[in-house]
């Protein structure tokens, strides 16, 4: 054999373990259980819940990937034993929702009507063909309250904060909230200004999240916590929204935000990871404070 061709066949080699090694990476899934009949699920993209009803499974967010879907899918069926009724999507970000077309068309998929409308004006690529059958197709603006197989959900869009459409489930049942990408835990958010997010409203919708009746936090992203930790998120972007306001007042440059060193409620906080890390982080957060407080973006929808 040649040199090339053994070059050839090792790189060859090496994209395919490339491959599976990826792949691997995306299906893998962390099981939680957090009650008798709730669990969290946890892989690349946003964290996914599954809660069992006598009427059948319900799942909020299906990760970034279809084949993800597919693996939640299958891990809600064996978990409990029924399939999957009702999905539930906090917000219109592709780590929550390109798992969708996973699941059985017919499915009822439930959102906030902001959130349906950012996934046909910002996402609307994706959600063609066959994908278009699994979008939202129930939808609110303030509340839902939801009695299926014998529980309690309730729905609650408390405000603008990580976009305008966000939503919170409570499992009222299991005195466990899913906040969706309202909360971030020990990670830094992604600040969507573009889909009409807010540091600056965001401090209002977390304290309207507070106000219900909880005790455990399924976030976005990172591991379960409890009412501590969501007032400790809430006291980073409260400081976060501080921050960008006094840059505006100050007339600083986002060179001088950023070095500022006002924001220090993010002790421990690490960039999101799906298989590589991605671009949030401190920096990212300061700017995106500044760019809301100076006026430095473009609303898309």
């Amino acid at each position: 054999m040649k040199t090339w061709q053994r070059v050839l066949l090792f790189l060859s080699a090496l994209v395919i373990a490339l491959v599976i090694y990826v792949v691997a990476q995306l299906r893998a899934v962390d099981v939680e259980q957090l009650s008798d009949d709730l669990w969290v699920l946890r892989g690349a993209g946003g964290n996914t819940a599954v809660l069992r009803t006598d009427a059948g499974a319900v799942v909020v967010d299906t990760k970034t990937l279809p084949m993800q879907g597919e693996r939640i899918r299958e891990t809600a069926r064996e978990l409990t034993g029924m399939d999957t009724v009702l999905l539930i999507n906090t917000h219109y970000h592709n780590d929550h929702t390109h798992g969708n077309p996973a699941f059985e068309p017919g499915t009822r998929v439930l959102s906030t009507e902001r959130t349906l409308s950012h996934l046909q004006a910002l996402d609307a690529d994706f959600w063609r063909g066959e994908a278009a059958r699994l979008m939202p197709n129930e939808t609110f603006s303030d509340r839902m309250a939801l009695e299926l197989g014998g529980k309690t959900i309730e729905l609650i869009h408390p405000g603008v904060g990580h976009t305008d459409g966000d939503l919170v489930v409570l499992f009222k049942d299991e005195n466990v909230i899913h906040t969706g990408d309202l909360m971030f835990n020990h990670f830094y958010p992604n600040i969507d200004l573009e889909a009409g997010g807010s540091v600056q409203q965001w401090v209002d919708s977390l304290e309207t999240v507070l106000r219900m009746d909880f005790t455990r936090v399924i976030p976005g992203h990172g591991d379960t916590t409890d009412r501590t930790g969501l007032r400790q998120f809430l006291a980073f972007i409260a400081q976060l929204a501080l921050l960008g306001r006094n840059a505006a007042e100050q007339g600083l440059s986002l060179e001088q935000a950023v070095a500022t060193g006002e924001l220090t409620a993010d002790a421990g906080y690490e960039r999101v990871r799906l298989v590589v890390p991605l671009h949030m982080d401190r920096e990212f957060v300061i700017t995106r404070a500044w760019q809301e407080a100076t006026g430095n973006f473009e609303r898309l929808n």
